[in-house]
């Protein structure tokens, strides 16, 4: 078992957790363009997190204020980011339990010697 690929996987969650966690409490903010994480090997058994901002048109509103008369409001996808969190989360605790079981193998072997 190789702890170092799962913590390498608990930073890139925890990267997309955060990266989601923006998306949402700007969601109400004109203009906001929404980022996404992308999940990739790195070398030696390894995980990367590579942070991408997805530069799409928000929805226009209507503004009259603005000076077209409309104004592009957030890209964010409350949906699609709800369901990215719960996965997110969901691999971060399975990578958790690796390190913790790996742990508790090398403390009953280390009992086993001693």
């Amino acid at each position: 078992m190789n702890i170092g690929s799962s913590l390498s996987a608990l930073n890139a969650f925890s990267t997309q957790m955060n990266v989601t966690a923006n998306n949402l409490a700007n969601v109400n903010t004109d203009g906001y363009k929404s980022s996404s994480v992308v999940i990739e090997n790195g070398q030696g058994q390894t995980v990367k997190a590579r942070v991408v901002t997805d530069n799409s048109q928000g929805p226009m509103a209507p503004n009259t204020s603005a000076e077209n008369g409309v104004e592009e409001l957030s890209n964010v996808d409350v949906v699609k980011e709800m369901t990215q969190l719960i996965t997110s989360q969901h691999s971060y605790d399975a990578n958790l339990k690796v390190i913790e079981t790996n742990l508790e193998m090398r403390g009953t072997l280390i009992s086993m010697i001693a």
